[in-house]
């Protein structure tokens, strides 16, 4: 037999085990080991079965495409250390920014999701599908970045993964929308016989950040055999709250000591108080004592005498440590349900169904609401702002001033402010395969539904307290003294969501013809979907009841149909062509046409060159062009009524109405790779791979401050969002009371950079067998523009767009072990455009606001080190610690205590487990 055939015999049997086990290598002790590797001959092994790959609806041998694709397996998912999927896929380095962070979540729009940001162009540019199918979005209606578009991967139950594949390149004209970035495909297990239970419990040096799941899993049937088999995991997670007081050992570092956008010395920051704070220097608005402007000068001071410690040196004003009450990590608890049945009705055709069930409910703990000079905002209800009184009348009981007078006020009495966000997921997939003659046809019927419900506790209601300040029934500086009480102000609200896809889908493929390469491939479908989004906010939200608080409202949906074809053109034994090209017609906005196009060439049997071209497009979402919008309030600064620069327009609370934009187009995107896979020996291989991803037709919300520099224009973009008040006596114009600003397409990213994969698998002889694999994303480019005519800016190693992330994992397999260490590398970042990344001090916009004393997010190294142990019948034991040398996280002076899009809070963090399986 000749080599070469006795190597692709070889490289399809490992394909058909496990899509090709290799390894990657990275230092010169195993290239050396290489030489005196076992060389023998092996008998061929049975012919493989062609398999499904992401990134093509053609099935194939050999699982080396013309895309780049990194596989995930289980294994190596249960011997990370990791607790969600979320963390799994955070961790790739092919990931950057951009993501949604349940742990950040409380007071954002998405409250209680998780995302993947791919090459850091956001989630809405990254697909994620579920067994090879769409997952609806979560329902919450997030106006940011597209993030409406965008996949709660918490919802995923992790001991249920069979594996994860990860297509690094554009895949628009396979799976539609959404596919810029890349694609991630979680696949579920298909079948399982016996029964498992498995246990997980984690924690870190200090007993904090402790996390637990139970999972078990059943399945009765034998495939062969039986013709059928049922499957069903449930699992259960439980996340325990972590405060900044509990951690703030680790993560108060010494930068942040004497910074007022921190802490004070004195454990002080914000002068809204339980203690009244009182400031008679104050210009306000007189029709309603809104729109107070403080001039927090000498005369400046508290209304009553201030707790110890509560105090600057030389200040009146009582403070309050915000961080005492700031929290890390929300608690937070998860339970899931999964099932599949097959059923083999002949050796050619089959039926499938899948049934899953999520709940997750996540708690957030904040600071007591406050009141002062606090600003406006926006009633949707009745299109106006609205806002409490911001200073206090003469003749309230606690004005002693004889005059009107500002205060600041935190509602202790009230209590910390919370937000419950419990998210249901419902998936429920019937399908089947069959083949008749050379056609194999697959059919499925879906429908994946998200419901959240959000409810924000102990809140102000802005009647009821209006009232009390006008009338002096509150009394600040004794609480259950005044006629209003506590439980008078307290009001909770609750808003609910809904997200939901229904699909209808076939596609057939087969072989036909004959080139020199052998048979032409062929795979061909149809789509249907239907998208529903529905969002209501609490009619007291709606009608400005609720102080401080905005509305995000959605009500849409829209048929999507889709039609998409694919070829396999192999040209010659060594040279194949990907054809593929997608039609996508929206209800809504119209159609997306998109073509593929890849390249590969296997230059002998040792070296493939590949490469792709594609285009792409995002969808808007129903959030961003249909019925919807979010009411909030924001500063502006007036740039006709700020003349001298300290007028009270110069900074002025308005309200703030973001509206659907029922014109708005698609994102579109061109991407192209070019690489190669390098089997440098039968146990050494190298993957390069250079991509390029242009973004146009970026859908953002219109600038504020375009808006008010156009407000006279003629251009339809800004004629009419400005909305003032009655003009002042004499005819000068009115204050601004709300700016309506919308979606608009506008705005282009480009971003360009090269992965490398090594790996290496090594028998050891009698003492086992080591693998290792190294992973490399080198971004080479980063930038962004205003518009296709207006100039890049690069953001290329500057705030959250490090240049590299690598991480290098070993496996040392020995009888019945297995022995884990992996490192991971990040290269930091400057956290501001300009300034010296040694360290000199770096400020924001605010010229008077001085950060801390450095302005470079430093490079870090971690490692992992993990054993697994199978010495005992039907038992496996693990044990993970993550960062087992305890290194600290950089300082970041914009995202303090930590930036979580890159480091973990919790230090060296230890994983234990157990799995038994029943036979």
């Amino acid at each position: 037999m000749k080599a070469t055939e006795l190597r692709k015999q070889q490289k399809a049997a490992r394909v058909n085990r496990a899509f090709k086990i290799s390894g990657a290598g990275a230092t010169a002790a195993l290239l050396l080991l290489s030489g005196q590797a076992n060389a023998q001959a092996k008998p061929p092994e049975p012919k493989a079965e062609k398999i499904e790959v992401t990134g093509s609806n053609i099935k194939r041998i050999d699982a080396e495409s013309a895309s780049p694709i990194q596989v995930i397996t289980a294994d190596e998912i249960k011997r990370s250390g990791k607790q969600t999927v979320t963390e799994i896929l955070r961790a790739l380095p092919s990931a950057g920014a951009g993501g949604l962070n349940d742990l950040t979540g409380a007071n954002g729009f998405s409250s209680g999701a998780s995302t993947v940001s791919l090459r850091g162009l956001g989630s809405a540019a990254t697909l994620v599908l579920l067994n090879g199918r769409r997952i609806a979005p979560y329902g919450l209606a997030d106006p940011n970045f597209g993030q409406s578009a965008s996949v709660n991967l918490d919802a995923i139950p992790l001991d249920a993964v069979e594996r994860i594949e990860i297509l690094k390149d554009g895949a628009s004209a396979i799976y539609g929308s959404e596919a810029i970035a890349g694609v991630v495909n979680i696949i579920l297990r298909k079948d399982f016989k016996g029964a498992m239970l498995s246990v997980r419990g984690a924690t870190n040096s200090k007993g904090l950040y402790n996390t637990s799941t139970i999972s078990g899993s059943a399945g009765w049937g034998d495939l062969a055999k039986d013709r059928y088999n049922l499957f069903i995991n449930s699992e259960v997670f439980s996340r325990e709250r972590v405060s900044f007081r509990d951690a703030e050992d680790f993560l108060n570092r010494t930068e942040y000591a004497t910074s007022t956008r921190y802490r004070t010395g004195q454990r002080a920051f914000s002068s809204y108080a339980p203690q009244l704070n009182l400031y008679p220097a104050v210009v306000f608005d007189p029709t309603n004592l809104s729109n107070a402007f403080i001039y927090s000068g000498s005369g400046s001071r508290s209304a009553n005498a201030c707790p110890a410690g509560q105090q600057r040196p030389g200040e009146t004003e009582c403070r309050y440590d915000v961080w005492q009450d700031s929290e890390i990590v929300p608690k937070s608890d998860r339970a899931s349900v999964f099932a599949r049945g097959t059923f083999d009705l002949s050796d050619t055709t089959s039926l499938f169904a899948e049934a899953g069930l999520n709940q997750i409910k996540t708690k957030y703990v904040g600071s007591p609401q406050v009141a002062g000079d606090f600003g406006s905002w926006f009633a949707s209800a009745t299109n106006t702002i609205v806002n409490i009184p911001e200073v206090l009348p003469p003749n309230h009981p606690n004005n002693p001033t004889g005059d009107y007078v500002g205060y600041r006020y935190r509602f202790s009495d009230v209590g910390q402010t919370g937000t419950d966000v419990k998210s249901d997921t419902v998936r429920f997939f019937v399908g089947g395969k069959t083949t008749f003659g050379t056609w194999d046809f697959d059919a499925g019927a879906l429908y994946n539904q998200n419901k959240t419900d959000v409810v924000a506790t102990n809140q102000i209601r802005r009647s009821v307290l209006t009232n009390a300040i006008l009338q002096g029934t509150y009394n600040f500086a004794n609480p259950s003294m005044g006629r209003v009480t506590a439980a008078q102000l307290r009001v909770d609200s609750k808003d609910t969501s809904k997200s939901s896809f229904s699909i209808l889908d076939l596609k057939a493929s087969t072989e036909f013809g004959d080139l020199p390469g052998g048979k032409i491939g062929f795979a061909g479908g149809v789509e249907y979907r239907r998208e529903d989004r529905a969002a209501t906010p609490d009619v007291l939200k709606t009608t400005g009841e609720i102080v401080g608080y905005g509305a995000a409202s959605a009500d849409g949906n829209r048929n999507v149909t889709s039609v998409f074809t694919e070829l396999r053109l192999p040209w010659l034994k060594n040279v194949e062509m990907q054809l593929a090209g997608r039609t996508d017609r929206y209800s809504d906005y119209g159609r997306s046409t998109i073509p593929k196009i890849g390249l590969a060439w296997a230059v002998n049997p040792s070296l493939k060159l590949r490469g792709t071209y594609a285009k792409g497009f995002r969808a808007p979402s129903l959030t961003e062009i249909t019925k919807s919008s979010v009411s909030a309030f924001t500063y502006v600064t007036d740039p006709i009524k700020c003349v001298n620069g300290d007028e009270n327009q110069c900074f002025q609370p308005i309200g703030l109405l973001i509206q659907a934009n029922p014109n708005i187009q698609p994102e579109t995107a061109k991407s192209s790779t070019a690489g190669f896979v390098f089997d440098i020996s039968k146990e050494i291989s190298l993957s390069v791979d250079y991509y390029f991803i242009d973004r146009r037709n970026e859908i953002n919300i219109l600038s504020l401050t375009d808006i008010l520099n156009n407000e006279r224009s003629s251009d339809p973009r800004y004629r009419g969002r400005v909305v003032r008040g009655v003009p002042a006596p004499g005819g000068a114009l009115g204050d601004i009371q709300v700016i309506r600003t919308g979606f608009i397409n506008v705005g282009r990213t480009s971003t360009r950079g090269v992965d490398f994969d090594l790996r290496s698998r090594f028998s050891l002889g009698e003492y086992g067998r080591l693998s290792t694999t190294a992973l490399v994303s080198y971004t080479d480019e980063y930038k962004i523009s205003g518009g296709d005519r207006e100039p890049f800016v690069s953001l290329n190693d500057y705030r959250d767009y490090p240049r590299v992330r690598a991480s290098i994992a070993n496996s040392w397999e020995t009888g019945s072990w297995t022995n884990t260490l992996t490192a991971r590398y990040f290269s930091g970042f400057r956290s501001f455009s300009s300034g010296d990344p040694a360290g000199a001090t770096c400020q924001d916009s605010a010229p008077s606001s001085v950060y801390i004393g450095f302005c470079r997010v430093t490079e870090q190294v971690t490692f992992d080190v993990g054993t697994e142990y199978r010495g005992i019948k039907n038992l496996v034991l693990s044990a993970t610690v993550q960062n087992v040398t305890n290194a600290r996280p950089s300082g970041d002076p914009l995202a303090q205590p930590v930036n979580l899009n890159w480091f973990q809070p919790y230090g060296a963090y230890l994983t234990l487990g157990a799995r038994y399986t029943f036979r």
